[in-house]
């Protein structure tokens, strides 16, 4: 087993320590609006695992998966996550626009 930890590179191995830590506040301001967010956050995750992972076993195998469902999974998730957002805050500035009892701050509702 000391054979098989010496493989790994201390450099990465502490990035899952932090992706992990990282997740509290991500779990703590966990909204249903967010919820594409969240999914970005976790593949990163995935992809800081599977980058310790591809040093003990199946090294090509989970290096294609770190890269394409956790880098490039997560890249999409943000994009998905960045134009549903922009879309509800446009919608929202619309809908405040021709309402005079829209909120002050610029018509946006935080629910």
């Amino acid at each position: 087993m000391p054979g098989a930890l010496s493989t790994l590179d201390p450099h990465k191995l502490v990035l899952p320590i932090i992706a992990v830590i990282g997740l509290a506040p991500v779990v703590l301001q966990y909204r249903s609006k967010s919820q594409w967010f969240v999914v970005g956050y976790a593949l990163l995750i995935v992809a800081t695992l599977v980058t310790n992972l591809e040093n003990l076993v199946l090294g090509t195998v989970l290096n294609y998966t770190e890269h394409y469902l956790g880098l490039m999974g997560s890249g999409l998730a943000f994009l998905a996550a960045a134009y549903l957002r922009r879309k509800q805050i446009l919608s929202e500035d619309d809908v405040s626009e021709g309402d005079p009892d829209a909120v002050a701050d610029g018509g946006r509702i935080d629910q």
